[in-house]
């Protein structure tokens, strides 16, 4: 999914120093195409480098703030991350109701869709969030045993 991220570049453009940690928070958030909980990027991150919780966190805040991440808004659930660059364009999300994981889906024209659906003349639209919520394939599996 990072294939086309470069990292360092990313953090000079937003002003920011280098760090291994921030490095390992950019690699793991653009390591696969879901969202990730803060509390899983901690656990990534923590098989590579000795890091704190808070360190996370202030990471992940600093970005949000600059905005190399996103906050996935999900009702109820802890709060998600993904990538905001150029390479991760906004986008709909697949949340699977038995496991809770949060899958990143293809981009789509979202200002198309804003028009198709016709608010009251006059609005702008700043953002449109998608989420679409089942059963993923692996917890279907699994229900469905061998």
């Amino acid at each position: 999914m990072s294939d086309a991220c470069d990292f360092p570049q990313l953090l000079a453009s937003h002003g920011l120093r280098l760090t291994p940690v921030r490095l390992e928070v950019l690699a793991v958030l653009g390591a696969e195409a879901r969202a990730w909980r803060a509390a899983e990027i901690l656990e990534a991150v923590r098989r590579r480098r000795r890091v704190n919780k808070v360190t996370i966190y202030r990471i992940l805040e600093d970005f949000l703030r600059r905005g190399l991440v996103r906050k996935v808004p999900l009702e109820g659930k802890a709060a998600h991350f993904e990538l905001a660059c150029e390479h991760h364009p906004p986008h709909p999300h697949f949340q699977c109701q038995a496991c809770g994981e949060v899958q990143c889906l293809q981009p789509v024209p979202l200002e198309a869709l804003w028009d198709r659906l016709q608010g009251p003349l006059g609005n702008r639209a700043e953002r449109l969030e998608i989420r679409v919520e089942g059963v993923c394939r692996q917890c279907r599996e699994a229900e469905e045993g061998p």
